[in-house]
């Protein structure tokens, strides 16, 4: 896990519904970026040293992860020769360098494309509870793009930023705010709408299956 925030949303959000297909120990882990802080600038070397040593520790667990690609490290595989890619392009491009680094059957990089905030575009529900105000805002953002995966990655214009904008100043808290959205909009709905988190999600309950 990349942070607080991602953490939280797992243990909220995500293992729950898990449960529900019989994978009932997901354990996040958030990756240091320096002694004592969390969330954000990953190097690689601490995500393979992590990934490698919990694969060692259980061959036969499911080793994954959920970072962003928004300000993703370029000593990540794959991060530089993708540069001409489409976005969406790069993320599988990069999650396939990292299988051919960390060779692993049990190993299933995730890269979340853009950031995490994307996945609390996927219903105005979440940010009607929480800034009513700003309703309307949110509603032409989630109009108009294909899907919330899509929205992009610029410093002004990647998803936490649009919020912080519309919100104003420091009111958006993405340790607070984040979790929470993501539970009011629920599971069922964030699948629906964010194709590559949903194809990530089945991916991790079909690799659980397969090892009954």
């Amino acid at each position: 896990m990349e942070g607080q925030t991602e953490e939280e949303f797992v243990n909220s959000l995500m293992s729950p519904y898990l449960k529900q297909f019989g994978i009932n120990n997901s354990v996040p882990i958030p990756i240091e970026t320096s002694p004592g802080f969390y969330g954000g600038d990953v190097r690689y070397s601490r995500y393979k040293n992590i990934a490698t040593n919990l694969l060692r520790s259980d061959p036969n667990g499911i080793v994954t992860s959920l970072i962003d690609f928004y300000g993703l490290r370029n000593d990540f595989p794959g991060f530089i020769q993708s540069a001409q890619l489409q976005k969406n392009q790069r993320v599988e491009y990069i999650e396939g360098e990292i299988i051919k680094d960390i060779v692993h059957q049990n190993l299933i990089p995730y890269i979340q494309l853009h950031e995490f905030e994307a996945l609390l575009f996927s219903d105005i529900i979440g940010f009607s509870n929480w800034f009513p105000r700003h309703i309307n805002h949110f509603k032409y953002i989630i109009n108009h793009f294909p899907n919330p995966e899509m929205i992009n990655d610029n410093p002004e214009s990647s998803p936490a930023a649009r919020i912080s904008k519309i919100v104003g100043g420091r009111k958006y808290k993405k340790t607070l705010h984040g979790p929470i959205i993501a539970m009011d909009i629920g599971m069922p709905t964030i699948l629906q709408k964010c194709p590559r988190f949903n194809l990530w999600v089945k991916t991790i309950i079909q690799r659980a299956s397969s090892k009954e």
